[in-house]
């Protein structure tokens, strides 16, 4: 079962037709700036000066931090537009922001025992599913999740460099195979240079008010009320002078009814092109922390 779990979510990415985001050498232009990843895992910030020629081979005139180069185009891996160098901007931790993922097709586990994958469905629909796969559980205690989301296309303010999305969609979550959680949810998020804000309005869908959640011989009781608005708040911003450090930070309340049923995450992420982790620290209210953490695979 658990071997069919993992075959899923890789087919679930490699079962769409995709391709590398990343421009052709022949798509920059002069005048930009761009995030190049070198031929030997360097990563650098550049403003491309001017596309040339030198010894018969294709170069680019560029200006980094430490002064001006050229680079040909043999020593360059992958090329990015600078503000499409970050790949996350569709989810902050848990949360999902009203951006879609586009072509940020990505794979990830999180906390070790959950397996997670998403993909763009064109440029407006996100498609997300998990599975875990956990050592002191059956087969049919497992943690099933799956989420789409549908993204309007942005309104831009001018004044701020700034756009304002909107989206929402519907999830569904199995805790053990017979206890079923049903969201719709809404959310709108303002994407600036450098921090995204993101607030989610979700509503609880179902029959129960209980729910008897088994983990080997342990039982465990969960009241969560049917019909039930919870909210939501995400922030993701970029550190100063860091293309690659972001501080990530969330807060959830399952039932506004009940104050008491509240979640903050704190935490950093580090972030490339084709890989990122996640590393934090989770508060309820119980009062209780624990570290959470999650390792995000974007290989397309």
């Amino acid at each position: 079962m658990k071997s069919l779990c993992l075959k899923f979510l890789f087919l679930l990415v490699f079962g769409f037709k995709l391709f590398a985001a990343g421009l052709s050498f022949e798509e920059v232009e002069e005048g930009h700036n761009y995030i190049f990843r070198l031929a030997n895992g360097d990563v650098i910030s550049v403003l491309v000066i001017e596309k040339t020629i030198l010894d018969d081979k294709f170069a680019l005139k560029i200006r980094t931090l430490i002064g001006n180069t050229t680079i040909f185009e043999d020593e360059i891996a992958e090329i990015r537009l600078l503000n499409d160098f970050y790949r996350h901007n569709h989810r902050v931790y848990l949360l999902p922001t009203a951006i879609p993922i586009k072509n940020n097709h990505f794979i990830g586990n999180y906390e070790l025992g959950l397996f997670y994958a998403g993909a763009g469905i064109v440029d407006f629909a996100s498609f997300y599913a998990g599975r875990s796969i956990l050592p002191f559980a059956y087969p049919d205690q497992e943690i099933s999740v799956a989420n789409l989301k549908f993204s309007y296309p942005a309104f831009k303010i001018d004044d701020f460099n700034a756009n304002i999305w909107l989206g929402g969609g519907a999830n569904i979550a199995f805790i053990n195979s017979y206890n079923k959680f049903f969201h719709y949810y809404i959310n709108s998020t303002f994407q600036g240079e450098k921090s995204t804000l993101t607030a989610l309005l979700f509503y609880k869908a179902g029959e129960k008010d209980i729910y008897n959640i088994r983990f080997k011989n342990e039982l465990y009781n969960l009241s969560y009320p049917n019909g039930a608005f919870g909210v939501a708040f995400g922030v993701d911003t970029k550190f100063s002078h860091r293309n690659d450090l972001h501080f990530i930070g969330e807060i959830w309340n399952s039932d506004v009814n009940n104050p008491s049923n509240t979640l903050i995450l704190i935490g950093l992420r580090l972030a490339g092109t084709k890989f990122s982790s996640d590393f934090g620290l989770a508060f309820i209210t119980e009062p209780l922390a624990f570290p959470f953490f999650s390792f995000v695979w974007t290989p397309f």
